[in-house]
């Protein structure tokens, strides 16, 4: 499959000149930024009230994310507590259950990652009658039967544990619940997204890399591979020991994009038991950049169609403070690469749109009743209980 670069994603979507890629001046960024914005939201909030009578048959179901982006204090998008508290209550107000929030992308070491995971609990304490930290799937149930929303933490980058495999087992007690290897890049632990460049060497996981998933697999924290590459996905399946994740990555056989899991990660990664949850950012489904509940639920029916519906779920991948955020994203183009999506014209689904995609999928697909609940979060609850027990 021919590769969208990031000019033509610009050109494709802007109709227009392609955005260039060298060092943008401050008005520049602003300008993009102001674009970007304007143009992210697919549906608007009128067609999300259409979702209600859908979403309501639904009410009883474990509605998960398997991937949020930002807790306060996240430095490498500057998420702020109220970006935080908005980010809750857009979960809460959509009807999910649960949702795993990142703590890390390996942007600061340990104690930084520390010093936000305190916060975090701090802030759970504080607002203890409608949000609760999960750790094991009883907390999960537990939170449903209660009326609050359980969250769930986790880090996208290997990089917070310092090369020091006992961070392992502190950031388990500390709550940390799934862990993906590189954010991207290429480091200690595995080669990034960026070795799924032919130019570029792609050694999957390294040594010390097979000694964090035999330490994760011991303590019970899940292994994620989005952002990675896809030798680190095939190598990483075949060192698990438990069901692994691809927590927020679609498909590259139907966009090809560096991002995105070719399909022999797909089948390695379901063959362990595991699951693949499919995001909702436009860069990442289409040329066109389209997030419409069409697009995402086309890629996860494929997923579906090809590996079973069991290993499907939703990993939204929403950047709350969008617009901030775009700045550090902008500004930094080795850590988020423009000619892969990143910071490019882009529609950005919230999560609630997700009622709607399983609607889509449902209605469209002809995917049943209790493979919509599977979808929602019944597989992911497997997965879970799988790594951490009951």
């Amino acid at each position: 499959m021919k590769r969208t670069t990031g000019l033509a994603l610009a050109v494709v979507v802007l109709g227009g000149p392609a955005i260039a890629q060298s060092a943008p001046s401050d008005e520049e960024i602003a300008a993009r930024i102001e674009k970007l914005v304007e143009m992210a939201d697919p549906r608007g909030d009128e067609a999300r009230r259409g979702d209600l009578a859908y979403r309501e048959r639904y009410a009883d179901a474990f509605m998960i994310d398997a991937l949020a982006v930002g807790s306060p204090g996240f430095e490498s998008i500057a998420f702020l507590l109220k970006d935080w508290e908005s980010l809750a209550d857009h979960y809460e107000g959509s009807g999910f259950a649960a949702f795993s929030t990142t703590i890390s992308n390996g942007s600061e070491g340990a104690l930084a990652v520390l010093e936000r995971i305190d916060v975090m609990q701090k802030w759970v304490e504080e607002n203890a009658e409608r949000f609760v930290i999960a750790t094991t799937v009883q907390d999960l149930r537990d939170a449903k039967a209660a009326g609050k929303v359980a969250i769930m933490l986790n880090s996208q980058s290997m990089d917070m544990l310092d090369e020091n495999l006992e961070n392992v087992q502190r950031y388990w007690d500390l709550g940390i619940r799934q862990m993906n290897f590189s954010y991207n890049q290429t480091g200690a632990y595995s080669a990034g997204m960026v070795a799924n460049d032919p130019a570029i060497p792609d050694n999957g996981v390294t040594e010390l890399g097979y000694k964090v998933v035999a330490e994760m697999n011991r303590v019970g924290m899940i292994v994620d591979c989005s952002h990675s590459s896809w030798q680190t996905c095939l190598d990483a399946a075949e060192i698990t020991a438990k069901p692994m994740m691809i927590s927020h990555s679609n498909s590259d056989a139907l966009f090809g994009n560096f991002r995105n899991v070719t399909d022999a990660a797909i089948r390695a990664v379901a063959a362990t038991g595991g699951v693949v949850c499919v995001n909702f950012l436009g860069g990442f489904l289409n040329p066109q950049g389209d997030a419409t509940p069409k697009a995402i639920a086309k890629h996860i029916d494929y997923i579906g169609q090809m590996v079973g519906k069991q290993a499907t779920c939703f990993g939204v991948d929403y950047v709350e403070n969008y617009g901030v955020a775009l700045g550090p994203i902008i500004s930094n183009p080795e850590k988020y690469p423009p000619a892969q999506g990143y910071g490019l014209p882009t529609q950005m689904a919230p999560p609630a749109d997700a009622w709607a995609v399983a609607q889509v999928l449902e209605d469209e697909h002809g995917w049943s009743e209790a493979e919509i609940r599977a979808l929602m979060g019944e597989n992911l609850m497997r997965v879970y209980e799988a790594n951490w027990g009951g």
